[in-house]
């Protein structure tokens, strides 16, 4: 516990910055959540943006919590461990006189106890861990060509911003967006959209910076005038940092 204390009291400048930063970060992604749900066009698309606000807000309040703990132990807590390590006793080691042999007493030899010879250790073999094979990454098959994503493809590795290519180009075009979610969970959060049809070519870009690491379900959907839209082109992929 010493120790721990000890080290927040020297590092305590360090930890309150990466605090400072991480509510920034966190109050950024609150005012991002409330502009997405301003301007989104579904209710599915407001309540995952509420839910992003809402999980952004309550890290403020626990990086908060953790800067009042570290200025605790580094105002309160270091300054009592720090008077009684000084006033601990140091323990002093007594040195017993050595008898002196009296003159014309004789002094026995001791006789050499033989040592046994120490075998080494057995050598264990140690067995070697099995590589778990990286998925192939192969084309997106997507149901309508004219709604159809090219890259990521299926199974990809993503990492920081990364652009999207395909096809959004349906008859009665009105706009298509981006949706994604982490494996495990059922509800689509919407990225971005556009109402500018691409007959082959950039979609957009994503930022997958702001994601934890783990592996996402990412999708194309192409709507018409009409509300109505085809089957959306979905993927699997991994983000890593």
């Amino acid at each position: 516990m010493t120790i721990i204390v000890k080290l927040v009291d020297k590092y305590s400048l360090w930890l309150y910055t990466i605090c400072a930063f991480g509510i920034l970060m966190y109050l950024r992604a609150v005012f991002v959540a409330q502009r997405e749900r301003a301007q989104a066009m579904f209710s599915l698309e407001r309540e995952a943006a509420a839910s992003r606000g809402y999980r952004a807000a309550v890290m403020i309040v626990v990086l908060l919590a953790v800067g009042g703990i570290i200025y605790y132990v580094s105002s309160v807590l270091a300054p009592q461990v720090e008077a009684v390590s000084e006033v601990t006793p140091t323990s002093t080691t007594f040195l017993l006189p050595t008898p002196t042999p009296s003159p014309g007493t004789p002094t026995e030899t001791p006789i050499p106890t033989p040592t046994a010879t120490r075998r080494p250790p057995p050598v264990i073999p140690t067995a070697t861990p099995e590589v778990t094979p990286t998925p192939e990454v192969i084309p997106p098959n997507c149901p309508n060509p004219q709604a159809r994503l090219t890259y990521p493809g299926m199974n990809a590795v993503l990492s920081g911003v990364v652009q999207i290519f395909g096809s959004a180009n349906i008859p009665n075009f009105n706009y298509y967006k981006f949706e994604f979610r982490q494996a495990g969970s059922s509800e689509w959060a919407w990225l971005q959209s556009s109402n500018v049809p691409v007959p082959e070519g950039l979609l957009g870009v994503w930022d997958t910076s702001a994601l934890p690491a783990g592996t996402y379900g990412f999708r194309l959907v192409v709507v018409d005038k009409a509300g109505n839209y085809p089957p959306p082109c979905e993927i699997t992929v991994t983000i890593v940092h």
